[in-house]
């Protein structure tokens, strides 16, 4: 038998930069901190992580299995990550080691540690300064991501990361979803409804597109909002590149984001047309569809233009501030939103 077989270790990573209730747990046979950065080099829809805590065991399986499921009702649907911070997952952990005697703690030599920090050196005092600034602006993103979690009573699910110009939190749902997003580049912060042009249960994008397309409630819709003038409509077009979505040209169908009080039924039914452009007909529009789309960024060794698969991306939005003393009332001012695009994308 394998002496080393099952020996690694179990890590606990958490938000790098910001202080969240949301970390990652998982195991592996490698050094942590390589592992933390291979999921950082690979992630296109998750925060910048850093290993925050980390046991080494001759079980690794075994005890990653048994925090998971003391964790279960904390867990986000099908991944590794729990609403829970880091030091409490971490307090778990420990309780299970110390609570049984199957599994032991061993030392396991790491050659392949990256040095993090050299005490003294310029670079890590410019880290450190810039560490500090960034977790005295972000406290009051904390906050309002933890209202926005709280006032929609779900667990939330971050988006982003803090070092792209786009951060925030969903509700995780597959299909409809509320949403608050972070626009550092613009310092804006954007509370809305979203429904992505994805799979999910039947494609519920076309279903939405397609049932506006046969009966347009637009008009209907804007008597019944308090304030349309501060709503915005989104539509865009995603083009994909596997599972990451590149910046193009492209992307506005319509050409812009249009306030919700300046569309008419005639203006709907084009953008709506355009929309539905962008999924394949040939499926009964349950699909990308292939369309010539222009990079923002040229990428290195490659063409401006390129054909590649494209799927219509809706977001409604209102802008809200960050004390987000207006948060409520933004989420009482969507709610007619929400249930009209949850309504009509399940229709058949």
């Amino acid at each position: 038998m394998d002496e080393n077989k099952g020996k690694g270790f179990v890590y606990i990573l958490e938000v790098k930069d910001i202080d969240l209730p949301v970390c990652k747990i998982g195991m592996t046979s490698r050094n942590p901190r390589d592992r933390c950065s291979q999921i950082n080099n690979n992630s296109t829809g998750d925060f910048i992580w850093q290993v925050a805590y980390q046991a080494s065991v001759d079980n690794c399986q075994k005890l990653e299995s048994l925090v998971h499921k003391k964790l279960e009702p904390l867990r986000q649907k099908n991944r590794e990550f729990f609403n829970i911070t880091a030091e409490v997952a971490y307090r778990a952990l420990r309780s299970i080691i110390e609570n049984q005697s199957e599994i032991r703690e061993i030392t396991i030599e790491e050659p392949t540690a990256i040095c993090l920090k050299e005490e003294g050196s310029e670079s890590e005092r410019k880290r450190t300064k810039h560490t500090a600034t960034y977790r005295k602006i972000d406290t009051k993103y904390t906050e309002l991501l933890q209202m926005f979690t709280s006032l929609i009573d779900v667990k939330g699910r971050a988006f982003g990361q803090l070092n792209e110009p786009c951060f925030g939190m969903s509700d995780g749902n597959k299909g409809v979803q509320w949403n608050i997003a972070i626009l550092t580049d613009i310092n804006q912060i954007r509370l809305g409804v979203n429904l992505e042009g994805m799979a999910y249960s039947n494609w519920p994008i076309a279903t939405f597109i397609l049932s506006e397309l046969e009966n347009l409630n637009i008009e209907k819709l804007k008597t019944n909002l308090a304030r349309p003038e501060c709503i915005f409509i989104q539509f865009r077009r995603d083009a994909w590149r596997i599972t990451a979505r590149p910046a193009i040209v492209e992307r506005y169908i319509g050409g812009r984001e249009i306030p919700l009080s300046e569309i008419d039924s005639k203006s709907w039914a084009s953008i709506l047309t355009e929309a539905l452009g962008c999924l394949n007909d040939q499926k009964q529009y349950r699909g990308r569809k292939k369309q010539q789309i222009t990079f923002v960024n040229k990428p290195k060794n490659g063409e401006q233009t390129k054909i590649m698969e494209v799927s219509p991306h809706l977001t409604i939005w209102t802008p809200i501030n960050l004390a987000g003393d207006n948060l409520e009332r933004g989420i009482a001012l969507l709610k007619p939103i929400y249930e009209w695009v949850s309504k009509t994308s399940q229709q058949k």
